[in-house]
């Protein structure tokens, strides 16, 4: 009972809807009213008393994981059935297909596994946001009444079957967001039975390889009738078939996060009334040839990050007079090229020229038009100038002008609906305005490598929207003073770039109040004291802490070590003392790396790796886990936890007091790319368990007390570079000089003392008598020639006459 319900006549009752005539109940609308969220343990059984029921609608209420009733399938008058968003689970009962009257029933966002649907007159059926696989479909294969068909969100798995060809009477058929890999007989051949078909979702599957079909004897039917077609975010590769341009009546084509290559064909400029295409993320190449300008109903031209290249003209703009968004960045061989005094027939929303070339020198004038747009990104487009007064008017809430050549000071006032402000990389000198503070959307702010100067405002206790604000990054600039308290009133904050200034003092206690922060960045600044301890008992889901080149003093604290998503700890280049913690073991994410680590699209990091400083960005960064505790004054051994941490791409304990030996079990950290020990105290061998880190591309051990011979095998073998082990004046073997004791003898296979003795023994005496033999040959030879010499007169008349011979014949070649 709801509590709207009074009195004893139903028929009045909210959500109750009776036949005028006869008095019989014929709807429920019970959905998630004002009336408050229905919470029941199943569905009370007295429904069956409904016999003239017509539509029932319980979407959105909650059933507490109960299944569907049976007893549905008795409601035989249905013609509608909502249970969507009700958290019912289990199977589909099949006495629903009992219902010989029912044409629509919804059964979104529950967790059904199984579904028989075996209903041959239901035209509407919605089954998206399941846990549903494969077996449905068999269920679908006699529903020809069907008109809409969503089966999107689930896990099929299979290819998309050909049968579904069959279902003729459809309008909308929806099985994106699944895991299909392949079409039966490709694209073309799907759709080539529907005469009435608007609409095609195959968008976010694993559809791979050539998808598309051959496109031959397509029907004049589906030439006119589809409307959309989406086959994004796949991994459909080949090139852009050229039969699509013979769906004349698409109005929004998306192919957008595939692998097509080669240009776009010419068919698909006479596409007219396309309003939506979207191309972006594949490896198209080739130009935009001047008939995009045909495109006449187009509102969304998205082509960003292809390799298409030309120039974009007024010529090609100029009969688009609804285009509302404009994507073409990350073309680096596109050149936007418009006369200074250009007015576009359109008023953009969206303008993405991000990586393209605009010519002329100065901010592009044709933009002080735009008077709609709302986010504006032409990072790393060749601008330069005066940072442009008129953007304030421009009711913008995303503006990215970052990697340019504006100089400037910031203006006082960017509107009042700005969330992403990324202005890094360019000229832009002055000091942060006040006002930065009081932007009411501001989610993220980065003005890091500019010339600012003077000390950071500290007003963000002011904003009015502390609480969505999540990256700021002001590094690489003149900053000066100390890091404002008031930042600790942004508990959303998750990323904290502020490194490579001049900023003093401590960390500021208030900063415990920013829990959700994963990546934070004070490096290459002048902080002092000791590193906070609240730092890891606060910051739980830290992935990234950058200390490097300050002050900091004190040993590191061991509330470190319960930062289990910690990936990047660089403490380089301090004044710390002490050991370094055993229970840096349980750093879990420097253990197992995956690309579930987050970072912003603009977020960089650097990090000594391989002996140089290398910046890090998104996609690449997510993947980096290194460990940098280089040049402080640490002593004592190197824990053998450290070799847990599998993970780590690099390891950097150089320049420190550390003592003993490299732990053995160094060749744990298979993963590891550089590792760098040098100018230390270590002693004893280097272990053979490093010859087996086959990703190992830099190593430097030099300035320690190592001895021995250096390992051989695999990927040691390709460390040439002497000075890996300079310093090390007890260290033998290759690439070193100095050659060990028994190198370039023949190595004897290990074999037991009495054994070697024995075979020592008998190589002695067979070598005697080998000289033995080989000399009495000899002189038996000599002894025989010189012999008959002396009895044969006439033969030592020959022989000294042959020999008196040849020596006239060399003197004369001598002398000639």
């Amino acid at each position: 009972m709801l509590s709207s319900w009074e009195g004893q006549d139903c028929c009045h009752w909210k959500g109750v809807t009776c036949d005028r005539n006869t008095g019989h109940v014929i709807e429920l609308h019970l959905s998630n009213t004002s009336d408050g969220l229905l919470v029941l343990r199943k569905v009370n059984i007295s429904l069956m008393e409904l016999k003239h029921l017509r539509y029932l609608d319980l979407s959105g209420n909650y059933f507490q994981q109960s299944e569907i009733p049976k007893f549905f399938g008795s409601l035989n008058k249905l013609r509608y059935l909502n249970l969507s968003f009700s958290h019912f689970i289990g199977k589909v009962p099949h006495q629903l297909g009992n219902l010989t009257n029912l044409q629509v029933l919804d059964l979104r966002s529950d967790d059904f596994q199984q579904a028989y649907a075996d209903n041959f007159h239901i035209q509407f059926l919605d089954l998206s946001f399941n846990a549903l696989q494969t077996p449905i479909l068999r269920a679908l294969q006699n529903m020809s009444f069907l008109r809409v068909l969503d089966i999107s969100y689930n896990s099929f798995n299979s290819s998309v079957p050909l049968w579904l060809g069959n279902l003729k009477s459809l309008v909308t058929l929806n099985l994106g967001r699944n895991e299909f890999d392949s079409i039966e007989g490709g694209l073309s051949s799907l759709i080539n039975n529907y005469c009435h078909l608007k609409s095609l979702d195959l968008s976010q599957n694993r559809i791979h390889g050539e998808a598309f079909g051959s496109g031959q004897n397509l029907s004049r039917c589906v030439m006119h009738s589809l409307e959309s077609l989406s086959l994004g975010y796949n991994e459909i590769g080949g090139q852009f078939p050229n039969w699509l341009g013979q769906l004349r009546g698409l109005q929004h084509l998306d192919l957008s996060i595939n692998s097509l290559h080669g240009p776009i064909p010419s068919s698909v400029w006479n596409l007219s009334n396309l309003r939506v295409f979207n191309l972006s993320w594949n490896q198209l190449s080739g130009v935009i040839p001047k008939s995009l300008g045909q495109l006449v109903n187009l509102e969304a031209f998205r082509v960003s990050r292809n390799s298409l290249e030309g120039t974009l003209s007024e010529i090609h703009f100029s009969n688009l007079s609804r285009l509302k968004w404009l994507e073409i960045g990350y073309n680096y061989n596109l050149t936007f090229k418009v006369s200074s005094d250009w007015m576009p027939p359109f008023s953009l929303q969206q303008i993405n020229m991000e990586n393209c070339k605009i010519e002329g020198s100065e901010f592009p004038q044709w933009l002080r038009t735009q008077e709609e747009v709302t986010e504006l990104s032409l990072g790393n487009a060749s601008i330069s100038g005066i940072f442009p007064l008129w953007l304030q008017s421009m009711p913008l809430s995303v503006l990215d002008l970052s990697l340019n050549r504006i100089s400037g000071p910031l203006p006082s006032n960017f509107g009042d609906d700005m969330a992403k402000l990324l202005l890094s990389d360019n000229r832009i000198n002055g000091s942060i305005p006040n006002s930065l503070c009081r932007l009411n959307y501001l989610q993220a702010l980065d003005l890091s490598r500019n010339k600012l100067h003077g000390q950071i405002p500290d007003c963000w206790a002011d904003s009015l929207n502390a609480g969505q604000i999540e990256y700021i990054d002001l590094s690489s600039n003149k900053l000066s003073g100390t890091i404002p308290a008031s930042f600790g009133n942004l508990p959303s904050l998750q990323q904290f770039h502020v490194n490579n200034n001049s900023l003093s003092g401590k960390l500021p206690l208030a900063l415990i109040n920013c829990s959700q922060m994963f990546s934070m960045d004070v490096g290459q600044n002048k902080l002092s004291g000791t590193i906070p301890t609240w730092i890891g008992e606060n910051f739980l889901y830290l992935e990234i802490l950058r200390l490097r080149e300050n002050m900091f003093t004190g040993t590191i604290p061991l509330s470190l070590c319960g930062l289990s998503h910690l990936r990047i700890l660089d403490l380089g280049y301090n004044s710390l003392v002490g050991r370094i913690p055993l229970c840096f073991s349980n750093l879990g994410g420097m253990i197992e790396i995956n690309n579930s680590g987050r970072a912003f699209d603009n977020e960089k990091v650097m990090q000594v790796m391989k002996g140089q400083f290398l910046e890090y960005t998104r996609f690449v960064l997510v993947l980096v886990a290194n460990m940098d505790l280089s040049s402080n004054k640490l002593v004592g051994h190197i824990p053998d936890e450290l070799t847990t941490l599998v993970g780590l791409l690099g390891l950097n304990l150089s320049h420190n007091n550390l003592s003993g030996s490299i732990p053995q079990n160094i060749g744990n950290i298979a993963s590891l790319e550089s590792l760098d020990l040098s100018d230390n105290q270590l002693s004893g061998t280097i272990p053979n368990s490093m010859s087996i880190i086959t990703s190992l591309s830099y190593l430097n051990l030099s300035h320690n007390k190592l001895s021995g011979k250096i390992p051989k095998g695999n990927q040691l073998q390709t460390l040439t570079d002497p000075s890996i082990y300079a310093g090390n004046l007890k260290l033998c073997g290759d690439p070193l000089p100095d050659k060990c004791p028994g190198d370039g003898e023949q190595v004897q296979p290990p074999m037991s003392i009495g054994l070697e003795n024995e075979e020592h023994g008998e190589g002695k005496s067979e070598k005697f008598w080998f000289f033995f033999v080989v000399s009495c040959g000899y002189a038996t030879g000599l002894s025989g020639v010189f012999g008959i010499l002396m009895v044969k007169k006439n033969w030592r008349i020959a022989y000294f006459r042959y020999a008196d011979k040849a020596k006239e014949w060399v003197l004369a070649m001598v002398a000639v």
